[in-house]
Order: structure tokens, then C-alpha cells, then sequence
């Protein structure tokens, strides 16, 4: 049996293989696959197909192929040691996939609709709400508006399939999910009011602390560049839409937000930063503030009531580091400069750090804003910063993040 690549997989696929389309030649057996597309009550000619052969770990042999749909039909020739092959279907205002197997000829059908409503608390309509049509296999299937009367519809879509509807209405963001089993599916969308409130929100589920810093130079080497992260899960039954607030020292200069790998508002006033960001119910995210001071003392309030805190140093090492008492060296098990908390701290309880000397490697300093840097794939991001504390994701974004911000 062959072995399906895992959502991660098909989603790095759409979003990385197909932004580099190359018509590449196949090694292949002598006859061409040929894939059908089925439209009902309409044709699917002139849509575009995109094919990628699998080898037996999921990674693609050659580089997508690309072709297009005449009189219902498509075709690609089969590649040597393929075991499966990923296609995507596109048309004017759709994308749909597919897995086919060696031999298989790939059969595209788009009859099944999927009809709704989208209604507040009250029962009262909800409009200029959009929906996201996401596929199983995690990419973004199609986009629609939702009526003035709350209402939207979807199709063409692809029979006994499980799809996830994300709802946008007013900042904040919902989710619900629609099978095609038949003809027709209707589904009624009741959107709970966002909350603001802060208590609404816990630390949890952040690797290898849900509360960490990460500090390293300025591009001047005058002052310290900090990336405050904070993993933050909303526990409520509906969503969070506001600030997320981080205690900062009162000379911080802010850079940006980060929520995610997504770069957001975030406004500085009185020690605190607030980063906006719009959390789902059960979420769990990755919430940061980007800042610089022109010193290189960083002292602050913990700002949160954590069990789990670290510091973690870019570009300096811990011999050149002074730190307050509630913070010792971590036994990490990895070439990591970095200090964790010896006990609970409260959100007043009180940080400081204090570099001396020159920066102990060359790292960001060298880098031009911009130049390309390691990516989340090496054991360190952009500029050094050690990967393992985030998601992939998030690492990438963070990590060019103080690569590129800094130098503003």
C-alpha cells in the first residue's frame, strides 16, 4: 500500500514546490497518464494541473510538471521509482487536489455544494463575514463572502471529502467542518461574540518554556535587541481578539508583533507593549514583542505568573552575562546559553540581564539586512538563534525577524 504524505507534507508542497513550476521531462514508463476533470453543468477546460511525483519518503523526484485541461481530460508522463503523485487542480477562483498512485489515471469530480448560514448569539445574520474553504490535506480550497442576509454558498466541490470552514467576521476567527457526502450539504454557523478580556488566556504549551527572551546585540553593538515570545493558549469557548501585553523595560523602543509567523500591530505606552492578535477558542499560539533598548542592562517586570521562564542569549555568552538571582544556567544538554527561573515567578516579580564585551560571535553583525541566513532546516535560524524553542513556522519568521528588524 502506498504510504500518503502527511498534511505537513502536502501543504509544503503547495505552498513551495508550485511557486517554482518548471516543465521537467520525467524518466518515465512509455505510456502517458492520463487524468479526467468532471464538472457538473459546466467544463473544466482551460483549468490548470500541477503534478508532482513522490519518491518512497514523500519528497518529490524531479520538479513539478505543469498542464491543462482539454476537453476534460489531462496528461503527464509517469517518472521512474515514483510511488504516488500529488496533483493540484486550479481554476479561476478554486484549487483542488489530489493523490494518485503509479497506473492510477486521477479522476477529478466537482459536483457537491455546500450551502450555509452565519448568525450571531442572537440569531441575527451576520454579513461582510468571508469563508475559507480548507482542505483535508490543510491548503485553502476557496474563498467566499457571506451575503448581507448571512448567507453563503460553495461550489463546485469534490464528493465525500472532509473540509474545514474558517469564518472571518470582525477581527476574529472561527471554525467548523462540512463533509460532501451529499449532493448538497447545508450548515448553520452560530459566530459567539470575541472577547477582550486577558483573562481569557494561559500560558501553555511553549517548547521548551512557555515564557521565553531571547537577547542578543543591536546592528550598532550600543544597546540590546530583545524577542519576547510568549506561549498563550485561549481557554474560553469563544475567541480572543485584542492585546496580548508584554512588561517591558520603559526605555524599550518597539520593532513589532509577531502572532504566529504573521507580523502585527503592536503599540508601546507606560512599560507595556501590547501585541494585537486574534486567538480561537482552544488555540494555543506563539504571541511576540520586538523591541530594542540603547543599554545593555534589561530589566522588567516578569509581567505574567509563570512556572516556566528562560533567557536566551544570541551572540553573547554566559560568561559575559550578569543575572538577577531568580535566574540560573540551564542544563540544556545542548551548546545553548541560556538561564531558567529557580522557582515560580509572579508577574511582578522582577528580571534583569546585563552583557559586557564584545558580541562572542559574528552571526547577525556580518549579515547584511536582507542576505539570505540559515534557515529553520539548519540547527539554527537567521543569525544563530537556536530553532528548538518554536515551531518551524514560527522560527522562520522570528528568526529573519531579529535578522532583518534589528537593523532598522
Amino acid at each position: 500500500m502506498t504510504h500518503r504524505p502527511t498534511s505537513v507534507l502536502l501543504v509544503s508542497l503547495t505552498l513551495a514546490l508550485f511557486a517554482a513550476l518548471a516543465l521537467t521531462a520525467g524518466v518515465g514508463a512509455a505510456a502517458s497518464t492520463t487524468g479526467s476533470v468532471t464538472v457538473e453543468n459546466g467544463s473544466a477546460d482551460g483549468y490548470n494541473v500541477t503534478v508532482a511525483a513522490l519518491d518512497p519518503s514523500n519528497e518529490p523526484i524531479v520538479d513539478p510538471v505543469e498542464t491543462t485541461v482539454e476537453n476534460g481530460t489531462f496528461s503527464y508522463e509517469p517518472v521512474d521509482n515514483a510511488t504516488s503523485y500529488f496533483l493540484r487542480l486550479e481554476s479561476e477562483d478554486a484549487v483542488y487536489y489530489n493523490l494518485a498512485d503509479p497506473g492510477e489515471d486521477p479522476a477529478f469530480v466537482l459536483d457537491r455544494r455546500v450551502t450555509g448560514t452565519v448568525v450571531d448569539e442572537s440569531g441575527t445574520p451576520v454579513p461582510n463575514a468571508t469563508v475559507e474553504v480548507v482542505s483535508q490535506h490543510g491548503p485553502q480550497v476557496n474563498q467566499v463572502p457571506v451575503s448581507a442576509d448571512g448567507t453563503f454558498e460553495i461550489e463546485p466541490l469534490q464528493p465525500d471529502r472532509t473540509y474545514t470552514l474558517r469564518i472571518r467576521a470582525d477581527g476574529a476567527v472561527y471554525e467548523d467542518v462540512v463533509s460532501t457526502d451529499a449532493p448538497t450539504t447545508e450548515i448553520d454557523v452560530e459566530l459567539p461574540a470575541p472577547i477582550a478580556d486577558p483573562g481569557a488566556l494561559e500560558l501553555s504549551g511553549g517548547r521548551p518554556v512557555n515564557h521565553l527572551m531571547r537577547v542578543g546585540p543591536t546592528e550598532s553593538g550600543d544597546g540590546l535587541f530583545v524577542i519576547e515570545i510568549l506561549s498563550v493558549r485561549n481557554g474560553v469557548d469563544r475567541p480572543f481578539v485584542g492585546a496580548v501585553d508584554f512588561a517591558v523595560p520603559s526605555n524599550a523602543k518597539v520593532v513589532s508583533g509577531m502572532v504566529q509567523n504573521e507580523r502585527v500591530d503592536a503599540a508601546a505606552e507606560n512599560g507595556t507593549v501590547g501585541v494585537e492578535a486574534s486567538i480561537k477558542s482552544g488555540e494555543t499560539v506563539q504571541v511576540a514583542a520586538i523591541y530594542r533598548i540603547d543599554e545593555h542592562t534589561l530589566e522588567k517586570p516578569v509581567g505574567y505568573d509563570v512556572d516556566e521562564f528562560a533567557v536566551m542569549l544570541e551572540e553573547y555568552d554566559l560568561s559575559q552575562a550578569e543575572f538577577s538571582n531568580n535566574l540560573v544556567e540551564a542544563e540544556t544538554g545542548m551548546d545553548v546559553p541560556m538561564v531558567t527561573n529557580t522557582a515560580p515567578l509572579g508577574a511582578t516579580d522582577r528580571i534583569s540581564v546585563q552583557v559586557s564585551g564584545p558580541p562572542a560571535g559574528t552571526g547577525n553583525a556580518s549579515t547584511p539586512a536582507g542576505q539570505s541566513t540559515p534557515g529553520a532546516g539548519s540547527e539554527s535560524g537567521a543569525g544563530g538563534l537556536p530553532v528548538l524553542p518554536l515551531g518551524v513556522a514560527f522560527v522562520g519568521t522570528v528568526a529573519g525577524g531579529i535578522a532583518v528588524y534589528r537593523y532598522v
